[in-house]
Order: structure tokens, then sequence, then C-alpha cells
């Protein structure tokens, strides 16, 4: 166990090396010091091996996301839908933010497929003949990841949104339900 977590942790400091002192922004890259670039090449079989262990410990997250939301989507919330449906209730509300949540699991999965690319074109880049363009496309990379973790956190408020919805269904039939046996 040992013998992976020295390489990960040398591998990190030495990814943070790289983007603490290197320009903050894609677009001033062209002024990196020959310092910058010199400390990516002299970094770069160990960026890449730590890009690709961010990548292989990411794929497995995906997977069991997108299988839950999956999950979520068609066996929890359509099918909830179509029987309320079917049963005459009024699930406006639950039908439009299932609709939201299927948009934006789409939007997960394409904004997942981007980074896997990106992260894949990057582990097979050489570094150390493009170490200017490596550091861009090691920005965008950082970019495509944030944007995979906005769209998670988007999926968990519709979660609690559909899960808020369902209460006060319940809570608006119970009462209805009441005032008829009444």
């Amino acid at each position: 166990m040992m013998k992976f977590i020295l390489p990960l942790i040398t591998g990190l400091i030495g990814l943070l090396v790289i983007a603490m002192t290197a320009p903050a922004t894609a677009q001033e890259s062209p002024t990196m010091t020959d310092e910058h670039v010199a400390r990516i090449k002299s970094n770069c079989r160990l960026a890449i091996a730590t890009l690709g262990f961010t990548l292989e410990k990411d794929a497995p997250v995906y997977i069991n996301y997108n299988q839950t939301y999956y999950s979520i989507s068609d066996k929890l919330m359509a099918r909830l839908n179509s029987r309320l449906t079917l049963n005459r209730y009024d699930a406006t509300q639950l039908v439009g933010t299932a609709s939201e949540f299927n948009d934006t699991l789409a939007d997960f999965r394409r904004a997942y497929r981007l980074y896997d690319e990106a992260m894949n074109d990057l582990i097979r880049m050489d570094c150390r003949s493009q170490p200017v363009t490596f550091y861009d496309r090691v920005s965008e990379a950082r970019e495509l990841r944030q944007n995979v973790q906005d769209i998670t956190q988007k999926m968990s408020k519709y979660i609690d949104e559909y899960l808020t919805n369902v209460r006060d269904f319940r809570l608006e039939n119970d009462l209805v339900k009441e005032s008829r046996n009444e």
C-alpha cells in the first residue's frame, strides 16, 4: 500500500508545483517562463502518471453515479410518475422535475465523455516536447472535470426537489382523502 501512496503524493506535489508556478489561465501560457517550461519537462513522467491515476480512480466513480442516476430516473421517478398519471392524479410538478433530471443526466454523460477524452489525450501526450500545450490541456481538463462536478451537484438538487415534490404531493392528496371521508 505504501509503495502506491508515495508516488501518488509525489505526483500530486509535482502537479501542484506546475499549477502554482505556471500562469493562472490558458490565455497567459505563451508568457510562461523558461523555469515553468523546465519544471513541466522535468516532472513530465510524474504528471502523466498522476493524470493516469486520477482517470483510473474517476472511471468507477462515474460508472456508479451514472448507474445510480439511471436507477433513480427509470426505476423511481418514471414509475411513480406513470402510476400517478394512470390513476389520474396531477403529477405535473413531478413530471417536470423528472424531465429536467433526465436532461441533466444526458448533460452529465456528455460532460464526462469530454473529460475522459481530454484526459486520455493528455496521458498520450509528450509533455517534454510540448510543455506549453500540455499545460494548456491540463487546464482544459481541469475545467471539464469541474463541469462534471457542477452537473453532479445539479443532479443532487433535482433529486432533492423531486423528493420535496413527492412529499408535497402526498400531503396534498392525504388532505383531499381526509376531506372526502368527512
